[in-house]
């Protein structure tokens, strides 16, 4: 696993986490509306279920992620993995708030990327 893939971790999870809350959400609002609200219980239930694991895996990761950042000794370059990878900011964002070019800011992700591959 490279460093990136193992950066992208902690965001590919969001996005599940993401995903399930809308079906749950979506599937309580049927649930309301129709008749067959015990019928959509279960689904619920394991909707629930799998959103409660998501996170507690999401939390888990960030833990691994940040430990592995924290290991980095140019101070720029922690500071921007976790604008990207945990804070899940764009490259524009990050240069707008570090007073830094795009350039600069891939560059740093690129150095911080490789230290942390060289981590795990």
């Amino acid at each position: 696993m490279t460093g990136k893939e193992f950066l992208w971790q902690y965001i590919m999870i969001d996005r599940q986490i993401r995903s399930v809350k809308l079906q749950l959400d979506s599937m309580v609002e049927v649930a309301k509306f129709n008749a067959l609200s015990d019928y959509f219980q279960h689904d619920i239930d394991a909707l629930s279920d799998k959103l409660k694991c998501l996170i507690a895996r999401s939390a888990i990761i960030k833990e691994n992620i940040l430990d592995a950042i924290q290991k980095i000794d140019n101070n720029e370059c922690r500071e921007i993995l976790v604008k990207r990878y945990l804070d899940q900011k764009s490259v524009a964002q990050i240069s707008r708030e570090m007073f830094m070019t795009r350039q600069g800011v891939y560059y740093h992700l690129g150095v911080g990327e490789k230290a942390i591959s060289s981590l795990i």
